[in-house]
């Protein structure tokens, strides 16, 4: 049975009853934004192939399909994008949509945050709300973060960033990049700035040489993010983290009760240049609705 959320005007009650609409599409139909963060995909990623979000991914499809989509990178922290489906996500028991990462071969975490179309205009234009993840209530994870980049001056000049932390560094090219070559050529400006949830570093160097041997480090990110593959969130049949609505919470971390969503935003939310692996940065294939993509199969 294909699912939308409740009309917008009647209360916004946990698992409310939900009504039938013919041309609901399984998955992502619309990008609303996109934006790339400092990383060493910039020169691969464009406008164009935000639209690979859209649909099912290639991997998914049958080995004749004649449309090959790639991932999107989101860059370093703070890159992220905003898509929709084109009806409400319900809120049932158990997860409700998935955002596909493939065969990812470690953990890059992205944060997720989900919007209701609250004034019925079909935009993005609502309230987030952030899905809580394991590292929610980890000492190393920052709330309400900030961080601006600086577009660097030449190509032999370092990307300095700053936070509101009061830390300050710079972001260096390495592995045949050129530090021009990570800046993302959209933007105009000379600072990028980025607003949400930094996650812990999510790898350590664990070699005692000058040999690098960078490795995800044990315990962290469980569930709640996506490209996790090893998390428990993760679904094997479908390669991607599972979502669940009634994990949305405010700016404060109070939990909201949401019946459903019709918006995603996923975001690059570790900071980290992990020596050969370079930036942390989040690449996924796209989002789908549970209840009909589990009815389709």
């Amino acid at each position: 049975m294909l699912l939308t959320g409740c009309e917008k005007n009647s209360s916004p009650q946990h698992n409310e009853p939900l009504v039938e609409l013919d041309d609901s599409s399984t998955y992502i139909t619309q990008v609303f934004d996109y934006v790339y963060a400092p990383g060493q995909y910039a020169t691969n990623s464009n406008l164009t192939n935000a639209q690979n979000f859209i649909g099912k991914p290639s991997y998914l499809q049958t080995t004749n399909a004649t449309i090959q989509k790639s991932s999107i990178s989101l860059g370093g922290w703070g890159g992220y994008i905003v898509a929709g489906f084109n009806h409400n996500i319900g809120n049932f028991d158990g997860n409700d949509f998935i955002i596909f990462c493939g065969t990812s071969p470690g953990p890059e975490p992205a944060i997720v945050y989900v919007m209701q179309d609250e004034n019925g205009n079909n935009l993005p234009d609502d309230n987030w709300y952030e899905l809580k993840g394991s590292e929610h209530n980890n000492a190393t994870t920052y709330h309400n973060y900030q961080l601006t980049y600086y577009k660097p001056t030449s190509a032999s000049a370092n990307i300095y960033w700053k936070d509101n932390k009061g830390n300050t560094d710079s972001l260096k090219a390495g592995y045949g990049n050129t530090i021009t070559s990570i800046w993302w050529k959209y933007s105009a400006e000379d600072s990028l700035v980025f607003k949400g949830t930094r996650l812990p570093q999510a790898y350590q160097n664990t070699s005692s040489t000058t040999t690098e041997n960078w490795a995800p480090i044990a315990g962290l990110f469980s569930w709640g993010y996506a490209e996790c593959p090893t998390a428990n969130n993760y679904n094997n049949t479908y390669k991607g983290n599972e979502f669940d609505i009634s994990n949305a919470i405010d700016s404060l971390g109070n939990t909201v009760a949401l019946s459903h969503i019709r918006f995603i935003k996923v975001q690059t939310a570790v900071f980290q240049q992990a020596g050969w692996f370079n930036e942390i940065s989040t690449e996924i294939y796209g989002a789908a609705d549970l209840n009909l993509l589990n009815s389709a199969n």
